[in-house]
Parts: structure tokens; C-alpha cells; sequence
């Protein structure tokens, strides 16, 4: 069996809810005091200032470190030293880039917001990937001539604060700017795939399914799709498809007005339109979006659900894993260690050694701390025992619907929560109509609970613990973009 870890990359729970159980106070007849006024929820209040205050920044390993390209992190405080070498300078052969727009710092932006399409690579002359691009990269700025795309380049060695306001720290790196968003372009470097992978980006976007046929193709043939279930097959919605389609690499767009396409795809043909699943081969098949029905919120939903369950780590996944722009999901990553392309430098920048398997949770804060897990990772030892719990489906029931507790849920990508008061759990549950304040919050469990209570202000605030007792933590106090 090949040596293998997993990192499990925490960056916030999936479904909150909360079960409450401080002190109680019940009166006589059993009924819940109504003294809010009485009370001095200052401290709440002071407590919910001091968290609104607290930066929650991210820092994530760049997935550039992962390439194979010449990178020295050392050299790239100050682009302009690379033009002070007394090494003979190299002579580039002579290539037919008069279809390459050379950008300079003073018509950069002015340039982008007038394109709709542009691919920019960043390069150095002496830069032996991008003399080997080069040539590659003229051809396919010929070939596009005719379309709507247009294709740059900008010498780093001359603008050198353009490049570090980009964070280029490798050559060539290539940018593909979308009405003036930029991502990373993951082809090949030729030619060919070069002007394929641009024609996909500027083409229509989606496919229209107009049959049963067409639908189980798409369904066989893809391993992830979306499909939009719309009004109309032109107009606001399919620009807004279309759109988000251009932002995302790894997914095949398609829409239909069809019932019965919708309900092969698994989507109720009476449900209000516009509606939209992502489909993937996977154990997690479905995923049904409900957010605005606009570009940002529909790639964000895309980003966010495309992965696996467990995603395998190689050069392809490593920006879906570091650079996803989403902060609210449990990543698990699986590494295989004997895989000398990327497993030691992983294993080296998470400080892993020896054979054995490992499982190591990563937060991505600006700390670098690790946390590795003594013992097996088995669903029996996932404790839920925190103040706030996480709900799944299996137990829900067990948690939720239990008659003894007064359970505050909230549902993630829903803007409700709701209250399920005890002894009443075979009822609807009441919609939290409140502000969402710490105050409020109490106000309203405090009005609605079957079993009364009053919170006590805490002699003083405990301090959490920076682990759990049976891990251990290890922290690292370097630039993680250093240590690969």
C-alpha cells in the first residue's frame, strides 16, 4: 500500500445549529419569566463588538509552487536586478510576434477594461520556459486574429511593480482576463491547445438541450455538468449562464426549456425557473443551487460543490484546492506520498516524515499551524460535542427533533433560521424573524423556549484551547510561500 496522508483544510462548518443549555430559572407556574427589561445584556453586546472587530484573513500556499518553472523567491524583491546580470545576455531567435499587444504599466488597465478577452503572459528574457513558449504563443495570437480575444505580454524585468501586483512569482505566468477578472490559464503551451482552450472560453458558453437524446449523451459523456432550467433560451438568464460558464474551467454548461430534459437532470419540472443543478460522477451526485440566479453567485455555487468528497492532490487540483476563493467548506485532500511529483514537496512543506499514513488538518490562516491527528479517523471518533453542533442527515432526528432540548438551527445557504421549541417537535418550527444580534437572538429563544432560562453574565471570558488534548500542534512561523 502506498504512504499516504490526508489534509483536511478547515475553513468553517457546513450547518450550525445550537443547542442551549445554560443556567435555568423557571418560575412557579413553570412559564418563562418575561423580565428582558430587567436584564443587563451589556456584556452580551460587548462580547458580540469584540468579535465583530476581529480580522479573519486566510493564507493560502500558492498552487505556482507546485510548477516545474523557474522560480526563485529570493530574486523577486526587485525585478530590475535580473537586468544588472553581467552574464552575456541571451539572443532570442527571431519570432513573428506582431499580433502580441506589448502592455506596459501606463496602458495596462486602460487596455483590459476596453477588451472583453485578453491573455496576458508575464515573462522574463532570460526565462528558458518562455523562450519556449514564445513562438507557440505568437502563432496562436495569428491564428485568433480574427476574434473577439486579444492576445499580450509584459516584460516583468521592465514592470516590475505590474508583476507584483498580479503576484506573478514564476515565468511564464499567463493570466486570462474576463471582463477584467483574470485567472490563471491551466493548458498547455502550445499552440494548438492554446487557441482551443480560448475558443471555449469566448464561444457561447452553454449548449442548449432541446431532447431526451441530447440529455442522456450530456448525462453519459460528462463527469460534471450544469444544467439551467430557464424561462427562455435567450435573454437575461442565458447571459447570466453564460457568463458564469466563461469563469469556470472544469464544468460543461448546458440549459434547456425542456420538462422533460429538466426531470432527467433531476430537477422537478414544476419547479419555479430559473433553476439550476450540478450533476457530477461522484458519491455526492446532486447539488441544487438556490441563490440569485446572477454570474458571481452561480460560479461561487460551481466552485464550491464541483470537488469530490475526497480530492486526490496533483499539479491540476492544487489551484482548486489553495486558490478556491470559498470559505465555507470542509476540504479533504488525499496525497500520495510515493509520488515523487508532488508528494515530498507537500510532504515537506507540511513537515510529514517516515512511511506511516497521516491525517493533518491545515487551517490556511496566517499562523501556518497544523494540527496532526494522533490516532485513526474513524466516523465513531468525529466528536459533536462543541456548543455549536453540526447536523446531518443521520442525525438529525437524534438532535433536532429531540423533545427534551430547545434547538436553534441554521441552515447553510439559506438566509432562515429556525426554532424547534421542546415538546413541540411535531409541529413547524418558527422562523427566526429577529435581527441577527446577539441580543435579539437571546430575546427571541428566550420568548419562544418551552424550557425558561436566564443567562449569567461569566465571572470572566475563558480562554480556548489551541488543540484538541489527543492532537498535537505544530506551528510554523515562515512565509508558507517560502517553504515549497
Amino acid at each position: 500500500m502506498s504512504a499516504r496522508f490526508i489534509i483536511l483544510l478547515s475553513l468553517t462548518t457546513l450547518l450550525l445549529f445550537s443547542i442551549l443549555s445554560p443556567s435555568l430559572s423557571k418560575t412557579e407556574n413553570g412559564k418563562v419569566e418575561n423580565d428582558d427589561d430587567d436584564e443587563d445584556l451589556s456584556f452580551l453586546e460587548d462580547a458580540s463588538d469584540k468579535n465583530d472587530a476581529v480580522p479573519h484573513d486566510h493564507h493560502y500556499p500558492d498552487s505556482d509552487q507546485f510548477e516545474g518553472d523557474d522560480i526563485d523567491n529570493d530574486d523577486f524583491e526587485n525585478y530590475s536586478d535580473f537586468d544588472d546580470s553581467e552574464s552575456d545576455p541571451y539572443k532570442e531567435p527571431e519570432i513573428d510576434d506582431k499580433d502580441v499587444v506589448v502592455l506596459k504599466e501606463r496602458n495596462f488597465s486602460d487596455f483590459i477594461e476596453n477588451h472583453k478577452f485578453v491573455m496576458v503572459e508575464f515573462y522574463a528574457p532570460w526565462c528558458g520556459h518562455c523562450q519556449a513558449l514564445a513562438p507557440e504563443y505568437a502563432a496562436a495570437a495569428t491564428e485568433l486574429k480574427g476574434e473577439d480575444v486579444a492576445l499580450a505580454k509584459v516584460d516583468a524585468t521592465e514592470d516590475s511593480e505590474l508583476a507584483q501586483e498580479y503576484d506573478v512569482q514564476g515565468f511564464p505566468t499567463v493570466y486570462f482576463f474576463v471582463d477584467g477578472v483574470h485567472k490563471p490559464y491551466p493548458g498547455q503551451r502550445t499552440k494548438d491547445a492554446i487557441v482551443t482552450w480560448i475558443k471555449k472560453k469566448i464561444g457561447p458558453g452553454i449548449y442548449n438541450i432541446t431532447t431526451l437524446d441530447d440529455a442522456e449523451r450530456v448525462l453519459t459523456s460528462d463527469s460534471k455538468v450544469v444544467l439551467g432550467y430557464i424561462n427562455s433560451l435567450v435573454g437575461p438568464e442565458t447571459e447570466e449562464l453564460a457568463a458564469a460558464s466563461r469563469l469556470e474551467d472544469d464544468v460543461n454548461f448546458y440549459q434547456t426549456v425542456n420538462p422533460d430534459v429538466a426531470k432527467l437532470f433531476h430537477l422537478d419540472p414544476k419547479v419555479k425557473r430559473p433553476a439550476l443543478v450540478l450533476i457530477k460522477n461522484e458519491a455526492e451526485k446532486l447539488n441544487y443551487f438556490d441563490g440569485n440566479f446572477s454570474k458571481s453567485e452561480i460560479v461561487e455555487f460551481v466552485f464550491a460543490n464541483k470537488l469530490p468528497l475526497v480530492t486526490t492532490f496533483t499539479r491540476e487540483s492544487a489551484p482548486s484546492i489553495f486558490e478556491s476563493p470559498i470559505k465555507k467548506q470542509l476540504v479533504f485532500v488525499y496525497v500520495e506520498l510515493d509520488n515523487e511529483d508532488v508528494g515530498k514537496p507537500v510532504a515537506d512543506y507540511f513537515g510529514i516524515t517516515g512511511n506511516a499514513p497521516t491525517v493533518l488538518a491545515y487551517t490556511g490562516n496566517n499562523d501556518g499551524q497544523k494540527f496532526v491527528l494522533d490516532g485513526e479517523l474513524t466516523l465513531e471518533k468525529i466528536k459533536n460535542d462543541g456548543d455549536v453542533k453540526i447536523v446531518v442527515g443521520n442525525n438529525f432526528d437524534e438532535i433536532v427533533l429531540d423533545e427534551s432540548k430547545d434547538v436553534l438551527l441554521e441552515a447553510d445557504g439559506f438566509p432562515t433560521i429556525l426554532f424547534f421549541p421542546a415538546g413541540n417537535k411535531s409541529f413547524d418550527p418558527l422562523t427566526v424573524d429577529t435581527d441577527r444580534t446577539v441580543v435579539a437572538l437571546y430575546k427571541f429563544i428566550k420568548k419562544h423556549a418551552s424550557i425558561p432560562f436566564k443567562l449569567q453574565k461569566p465571572a470572566s471570558t475563558p480562554k480556548p484551547e489551541s488543540s484538541d488534548t489527543k492532537g498535537s500542534q505544530e506551528s510554523s512561523t515562515n512565509d508558507v510561500k517560502d517553504e515549497l
